[in-house]
């Protein structure tokens, strides 16, 4: 369950899964979703149908470890909640510089930003591979 910065219950729903690309885990997500789109129990025979949801499943190129998983619960990537990139200067362009012994053009520009998060760890569940949560 998670909890707000009070430590007061907040409801969220696991619905994204993130692994990485052609791993075990990512073909054994897409084995149990296809089950649960079918409405069936994952491996196994019973006709019973399913009690969890779908879940979308992404699956990333630079992860080192075959078999980390995480999820989230992506209505909680907003303004509020998650990472977030924060403009605070767009792009300015100074004017052009001429040094006038060479006559060489000089330009110059800058931009700010901020990159950062919220509350990331509080809406994502995590698995070292070892059947533990982080």
């Amino acid at each position: 369950m998670f909890v707000d910065p009070r430590g007061n219950p907040m409801p969220a729903t696991l619905d994204t899964l993130i692994c990485k690309k052609g791993s075990s885990v990512a073909f054994k997500a897409k084995e149990i979703l296809g089950a649960i789109k079918k409405g069936t129990i994952p491996e196994s025979n019973d006709n019973d149908g399913t009690g969890v949801p779908a879940f979308k499943i992404i699956e990333l190129d630079y992860l080192t470890s075959d078999v980390y998983w995480f999820m989230t619960d992506s209505k909680m990537m907003n303004d509020e909640y998650g990472f977030q990139w924060v403009e605070s200067e767009a792009n300015n362009v100074d004017p052009v510089h001429i040094n006038p012994y060479t006559r060489a053009l000089s330009w110059f520009g800058h931009y700010l930003a901020d990159l950062g998060h919220n509350d990331v760890a509080r809406t994502w569940v995590a698995s070292g591979g070892d059947n533990s949560k982080t």
